[in-house]
């Protein structure tokens, strides 16, 4: 039988090719890595999934739970990630090159996805000159903006609200920037707005397709429920609750559910894939209700940008630590000196560029973040 593969080109970069997917991982994909289409590569691929079992050597040996809820086991030929009966194999010396990542048909694909192939595909970016750093991204006025910071500051509500005031949507999550600080790219990922965003920019619901409002409507509706405080004062694991009714009260779309696609005049914003770099906000939650934008230096953002990407990458860099064990020969220098290889890359990008500090506490109104940056974008 013939394979059918699916292959993604990300500008010209990134290459992934997916090896006769099943069902469940053409469609994790799908959503993953829009608005990209699958489209023939015309070079290597950066790295391929396949769906299979890895065969072992004679002597097998096993890494137990170390506190992380994680078993693998290994040979002298590869290393193994075990969980229940799913496996996934990533041989993480060839990185940089052209990886291989294995995994079972019934492995989660979403988490397979965001917790190793995407981070696995940062990692090829550096071996390009390019970084993919923690933010959002839009084009104002035709000037490349970046929105980055810690998990939770306030990243896509920020980006959101540029887009209200007539800003092209560029990326979220994560940016694909230039080494040499001349562009910005978006890197394919799914955006995810929380239920109080979508009425507070208006027109939001409107980008939204009738499941994704039901499922905003009952988003809203779980997360005041959790998040009631006398709900939560008669859980005995009130942390977990509070967790739950964060992550209730969200909902996902991708970028073209978002802005709608090339051409069908549906939506109000536009996107772009590049722009020209212009400047970066870091955005700094605080308690003081006054928002405060302030200069800011390249190699002052630069190495606590490159710390956020490391943390927000960490299921894969301790799955790696896993394997370095496992296989002490087959190290890989390139996933080793990530951190100081972003932070060197970023404060070089940045190096012309302008930067600034953004002082916010979070939640915020979108409409007074814009106001407060908006003639540091010109």
């Amino acid at each position: 039988m013939t394979e059918m593969n699916v292959d993604y080109d990300i500008h010209g970069l990134l290459g992934v090719r997916l090896i006769d997917p099943a069902p469940s991982l053409a469609r994790a994909a799908a959503r993953q890595f829009n608005p990209l289409r699958p489209a023939t590569l015309g070079r290597e691929p950066d790295v391929t999934i396949s769906h299979r079992r890895r065969s072992y050597g004679m002597r097998r040996y096993r890494l137990g739970d170390a506190g992380d809820s994680l078993e693998s086991e290994f040979d002298e030929t590869g290393f193994t990630l075990l969980s229940r009966d799913e496996e996934l194999s990533i041989p993480f010396d060839s990185l940089g090159r052209s990886c291989a990542i294995a995994c079972t048909p019934n492995s989660a694909m979403r988490r397979l996805l965001i917790n190793y192939v995407r981070p696995a595909l940062h990692v090829c970016l550096l071996s390009k000159g390019a970084m993919a750093l923690h933010s959002a991204a839009v084009s104002f006025n035709g000037k490349g903006i970046l929105l980055a910071g810690w998990a939770e500051s306030g990243k896509t509500e920020a980006m959101l609200g540029l887009l209200q005031a007539g800003a092209s949507f560029v990326s979220d999550k994560w940016t694909i920037v230039d080494g040499d600080g001349s562009s910005i790219h978006h890197f394919p990922t799914p955006i995810t707005v929380r239920d109080w965003m979508i009425d507070l920019i208006p027109g939001l619901r409107d980008h939204l397709g009738g499941a994704d409002r039901l499922r905003a409507r009952a988003a809203g509706v779980a997360g005041s429920l959790l998040g009631a405080k006398g709900a939560l004062s008669r859980l005995p694991l009130s942390s977990q609750a509070k967790g739950l009714a964060d992550l209730a009260g969200r909902v996902s779309v991708t970028p073209s559910q978002l802005t709608g696609s090339p051409g069908d005049g549906g939506s109000q914003w536009d996107r772009l894939s590049s722009v020209p770099l212009h400047a970066l906000f870091l955005l700094q939650t605080t308690r003081d209700q006054q928002i405060s934008v302030r200069p800011g230096h390249a190699n002052e953002v630069a190495p606590r940008l490159a710390d956020c990407a490391m943390y927000e990458r960490r299921a894969f860099f301790s799955l790696y630590e896993r394997f370095r064990y496992a296989l002490p020969e087959r190290r890989n220098l390139l996933i080793e000196s990530a951190r100081e290889t972003e932070s060197g890359l970023l404060a070089s990008a940045l190096s012309s560029k302008r930067v600034f500090i953004v002082e916010v506490s979070f939640p915020f109104n979108p409409s007074a973040l814009r106001e407060a940056i908006a003639p540091y974008c010109q």
